[in-house]
C-alpha cells in the first residue's frame, strides 16, 4: 500500500512552467529533478531576428528623417547667400575687376566696389547705410541686410558722423565722403575698431552672441562692407 503510494508520488512529480526574464520570453518546463527544457527555441530565434530587423528599420527611418528635415533648411540659406551678391563674399575679394586697395594715413585699408551719386557724406550728417560685419578670417558676425540667419530685416543702420557721433573710428572715416549708392569694403585694424571700447562703440549687433563676438575679438581686425543709402542733415 505504502509502496504503491510512494511509486505514484515518484512518477507523478509536479510539472512547473516558468518564464525567463524579459530578455527571453520562451517557456521553460522544469520537472521534479530540476531538469530544464526550453519550449519553442525556434520562436526565440525568430523573435531576436525580428528585433534586429526593427532596430535596423528604426535607425534607417531616423537617418532619413534627419536628412529630409535638414535639406529644406540648408537649401534656402545657400540660395539667399548667393542672391546677396557682393555681400556674400567672405573677405576683401571682389567678383569684378581686380580690386584697387587704398590705404589712408590712419591705416584704414579699403576698396571701392562702386561709385555713388549726389552729395558726399560729411561730419555732422546722419548716415543711413547697410553693412555686413565679419572677422578678418571671413567669419560672419552680423549684417543689416536681409540675408538669412544672423542678419537684420533689411532696415539700414543710422548713425551720426564726426566727433559728435559714436561710430568706431575706421567706419566713421570710411563713410565720410561717400555718396549715396556708393559701396566700399574695408579692413579695419583694432585701433580703428572696437579695441578701445568694445561694448560702447557703434555699431552693435542686436543679439547677445553677436555682441559677444565683437567683444571677444575686439583686438583683431574687422572687415566691413558698407553701402551708403542716403544722408540726412541735422
Amino acid at each position: 500500500m505504502f509502496a504503491s503510494t510512494s511509486h505514484v508520488h515518484a512518477t507523478c512529480a509536479p510539472v512547473v512552467v516558468r518564464r525567463t526574464p524579459r530578455s527571453r520570453r520562451d517557456a521553460v518546463v522544469v520537472d521534479a529533478r530540476g531538469a530544464r527544457e526550453p519550449v519553442g527555441a525556434s520562436t526565440s530565434t525568430s523573435t531576436a531576428s525580428r528585433r534586429r530587423d526593427l532596430l535596423l528599420a528604426s535607425s534607417t527611418a531616423l537617418a532619413t528623417l534627419a536628412v529630409s528635415a535638414t535639406a529644406p533648411l540648408v537649401a534656402p540659406l545657400v540660395a539667399r547667400a548667393q542672391d546677396a551678391g557682393d555681400w556674400s563674399s567672405p573677405g576683401l575679394a571682389s567678383t569684378g575687376p581686380p580690386a584697387q586697395y587704398i590705404k589712408t594715413p590712419s591705416g584704414l585699408v579699403f576698396e571701392r566696389i562702386n561709385d555713388g551719386e549726389g552729395e558726399p557724406a560729411r561730419a555732422g550728417d546722419i548716415a543711413v547705410f547697410d553693412y555686413v560685419m565679419r572677422r578678418a578670417n571671413g567669419y560672419f558676425i552680423y549684417g543689416t541686410i536681409d540675408c538669412g540667419v544672423g542678419c537684420g530685416n533689411g532696415d539700414p543702420a543710422e548713425y551720426m558722423l564726426g566727433p559728435s557721433g559714436n561710430l568706431i573710428p575706421g567706419l566713421d572715416e570710411l563713410l565720410t565722403g561717400m555718396k549715396p549708392g556708393e559701396k566700399k569694403r574695408a579692413l579695419i585694424k583694432p585701433e580703428l575698431g572696437y579695441q578701445s571700447n568694445p561694448k560702447g562703440l557703434d555699431p552693435q549687433p542686436p543679439e547677445f552672441g553677436q555682441r559677444r563676438q565683437v567683444e571677444v575679438h575686439s583686438g583683431e581686425p574687422m572687415i566691413f562692407e558698407v553701402k551708403l543709402v542716403k544722408t540726412r542733415r541735422r
